[in-house]
């Protein structure tokens, strides 16, 4: 009998204490969630710049043969290139591909030129870069704010070819704001 009262003393003992605990955990709890805050960060991005572009076929060009075209032979060389700006300081990345047709062209020259300059310190018809066989990478400094149009100009001499080869140049263009 006394083991029985011993262990009810025990289980009413060890349940109170569960109670103290558990209305300890409660305040506890309540006092976190009293405690809790929140915070949010919103921001825009601003587009610094719109980009388009056109694509050009230049046709056949025979061994040996040099060609150049313009935007009077080619019209969609004339204003291969829009950005619109909306801060100065944007640079225009032209990375290219040529550098990978030295098999099959002696010479491949794309000269950018300004065709339309919203200020700043270019003129119209000035070239603004020339991607060639040994350098088909550039960037052109853009620092006015407004809409820049470019003009390509290519110059191509072929090499000799065992069979008819077609060719493709990429331009990947993009902006970056200083």
């Amino acid at each position: 009998m006394q083991y029985r009262r011993r262990i009810s003393e025990l289980k009413t003992k060890v349940l109170g204490v569960l109670f103290i605990l558990l209305s300890l955990s409660i305040v506890f709890v309540s006092a976190f969630i009293y405690e809790s805050a929140q915070q949010t960060a919103t921001q825009t991005i601003k587009e610094i710049a719109n980009i388009t572009l056109k694509n050009s076929a230049l046709g056949d060009i025979e061994e040996g043969e040099t060609k150049s075209y313009t935007k009077g032979t080619v019209p969609d060389l004339g204003a291969a290139i829009n950005i619109t700006t909306t801060k100065t300081g944007v640079y225009l990345h032209l990375d290219s591909d040529i550098d990978s047709l030295n098999s099959y062209y002696t010479t491949y020259n794309v000269t950018v030129k300004f065709a339309t300059v919203p200020g700043g310190s270019h003129s119209v018809g000035d070239p603004a870069c020339i991607l060639t066989l040994t350098s088909s990478d550039a960037a052109i400094n853009l620092d006015a704010t407004g809409l820049w149009i470019f003009d390509f100009e290519i110059t191509t001499t072929a090499k000799s070819v065992s069979a008819n080869q077609p060719t493709t140049v990429t331009i990947v263009v993009t902006a970056e704001s200083t």
